[in-house]
């Protein structure tokens, strides 16, 4: 009976998993002037974790070494500086720059692996490109300067951080299809918070 009841299970997760797959590939073309719902940003799927949601999160952050932090950070490299890309999927709610508790994890990381270094730190938020750029300019700079703000309060001097916003000027991914479908999972990748430093 317990063999059953897993196999019913495992059946049911596929079939979830599975399914936003199968329906994507028969959307029909979105109107121009499509609305992105709330719903769509604010339901957060246990799958769609981003890579920085590991297990090194819950012990103490400025416990571990260096190499260690930005290996959970999924830190990259960019012209001799170091980047680590925050999805906005657990900093904002939708259209605000007010973090939320799940930012704090990132956030703590964050701020362990910079207290490493004296080095200069630059926060620079980024949206896609849903919405006018009276919008999105002022968002992106007023959610820098959140994760800013929790930074220098967190123990990093405020001397050395600067933060900015672009807006969707620089996207990281196709926020449309080729044939102008709406790209839900594009558009989260360029819903993020940039925070660049040098090592030493």
């Amino acid at each position: 009976m317990r063999v059953l009841r897993h196999a019913v299970l495992y059946a049911i997760i596929i079939g979830i998993v599975s399914a936003p797959a199968a329906l994507s590939a028969d959307e029909a073309p979105l109107p121009p002037d499509y609305q992105t719902p709330v719903s769509i940003v604010t339901v957060l799927k246990a799958w769609e974790a981003p890579r920085s949601s590991v297990s090194l999160f819950y012990i103490d952050p400025a416990q571990v070494e260096t190499e260690a932090l930005e290996q959970a950070l999924a830190v990259t490299s960019d012209g001799g500086e170091q980047v680590v890309q925050l999805s906005d999927r657990f900093l904002f709610a939708f259209d605000s720059a007010e973090l939320r508790p799940t930012a704090q994890s990132s956030l703590n990381t964050v701020a362990a692996l910079l207290g490493e270094s004296a080095s200069p730190v630059e926060v620079i938020g980024h949206t896609d490109s849903l919405g006018t750029d009276e919008i999105n300019q002022p968002l992106s700079e007023d959610r820098a300067r959140a994760v800013a703000d929790y930074l220098v309060e967190h123990g990093i001097d405020e001397d050395r951080i600067t933060s900015s916003g672009k807006g969707s000027t620089q996207p990281i991914a196709d926020n449309t299809y080729p044939d102008g479908r709406d790209n839900p999972q594009g558009r989260q990748e360029n819903r993020r918070v940039e925070v660049r430093y040098s090592r030493g």
